[in-house]
């Protein structure tokens, strides 16, 4: 709908609501110049045009419903008007490759900073370079960029930072060891590091991880691993990674896998389905009348479960005459040893009871926040082209 500033007027707009211009002009407009030319036209139209609902309304329209990750980048970047400019700005220069704004960037960045057990708690990341020949010299430096801008933004926030740089290829080679962050070490081993070319193996840049936070990590620090690829492997290759990432989440606590897509043709389904999985502490606010016994129990070495609430049971209907009554089926509170196939039908029900408990309580993902794949997943440097 396209509206003429010059018709619209202060004088003939002082009896009409607001919402009642909300509904019949801003509503309408589909189009962010139009907003801008409706604002110029007069001081009532210019406060209502900075609505966050408007500018919410047209973010949506152009990238899609936001997510947890979108919102942050929000309110970091004053309101989703500021936010909409951003990401218009940044898409024009990239073109045609696709980069986050850097409110964007932030509030995913800001996630490698979050903390469980109080402020003093200390934070590893451990940052996965592809260094396979499906990326170019300009996708690797892009990735390098990336880890070094991330270390500094969360030294800024995190006391005990600590920060280790494994490139990959068909095997790993250990560039910066996982220590305290020496933000100028750090830049000049970046500047340095050569790219290893060869094949795509996620599999083993995540056991090095594991390697690595199980060895230089303190027990009840949080573990972040960072994944900066094309995703491009084949189906052998991701299911091994899956596994190898499961395998991290069984062994270790406080596990998130994070992965950022760089390059062109990359394989966003995939990397989605290596960074899904278990999680590995299923968090619970202390609020949460289940905090205290969760709480001890991870503390005690046992694997969380998510907390479920009481199922108060359903009252039985009275039989009919002439009916027996149904007998009552309630689950046991500890099942006895068996053997054969009733030992696979009881091991059955097990796993259905725990994959019910997990869809109820929390999503099913490799995160120590328990947040789903997407909410862990950027387009950092990326292209929908076929492989360099």
């Amino acid at each position: 709908m396209r509206v003429a500033p010059q018709l619209l007027s202060d004088a003939g707009l002082g009896a009409v609501p607001d919402d009642v211009l909300s509904a019949t002009v801003l509503s309408r407009l589909e189009c962010p110049r139009d907003v801008a030319r409706l604002a110029s036209s007069s001081k009532r139209f210019n406060s209502l045009a900075g609505c966050e609902n408007l500018w919410r309304s047209l973010y949506c329209a152009r990238w899609g419903e936001p997510g947890e990750l979108t919102r942050r980048a929000a309110t970091i970047a004053g309101g989703y008007r500021r936010l909409y400019g951003s990401k218009d700005v940044t898409e024009k220069a990239a073109a045609p490759w696709t980069k986050p704004c850097p409110e964007e960037l932030r509030a995913s960045v800001e996630k490698l900073a979050t903390r469980l057990v109080g402020d003093e708690q200390q934070v590893n990341v451990v940052f996965l370079v592809d260094g396979s020949g499906s990326v170019n010299a300009e996708e690797f430096e892009s990735m390098l960029g990336f880890c070094v801008d991330a270390s500094s933004q969360l030294a800024e926030s995190v006391p005990q930072l600590q920060v280790a740089v494994v490139q990959f290829s068909n095997d790993v080679r250990v560039e910066v060891g996982l220590a305290p962050l020496e933000l100028e070490a750090l830049r000049k081993t970046t500047r340095e590091m050569v790219r290893m070319n060869g094949g795509t193996n996620v599999a083993v840049a995540l056991t090095k991880a594991g390697q690595l936070l199980k060895r230089d990590a303190a027990p009840d620090a949080m573990r972040h691993v960072v994944l900066l690829t094309d995703g491009r492997v084949d189906s052998y290759q991701a299911h091994e990674a899956r596994q190898v990432a499961d395998q991290l989440a069984d062994e270790q606590r406080h596990v998130s896998l994070f992965a950022y897509g760089v390059g062109r043709g990359v394989d966003r389904a995939e990397l989605l389905h290596i960074i899904g999985g278990p999680p590995t502490c299923a968090h619970v606010p202390a609020s949460h009348p289940h905090y205290h016994l969760h709480h001890n129990l991870h503390a005690a070495g046992q694997p969380p479960q998510p907390p479920q609430p009481p199922q108060p049971p359903a009252p039985a209907a009275p039989p009919a005459q002439g009916q027996q009554p149904a007998p009552s089926v309630q689950a046991p509170a500890a099942a006895a040893p068996v053997g054969g196939a009733d030992a696979a039908a009881a091991s059955a029900s097990a796993a259905a009871t725990t994959a019910a408990a997990l869809t109820a309580g929390f999503s099913v993902c490799l995160s120590a926040f328990a947040e789903a794949p997407e909410e862990r997943y950027l387009a950092l440097c990326t292209r929908d082209d076929a492989p360099w």
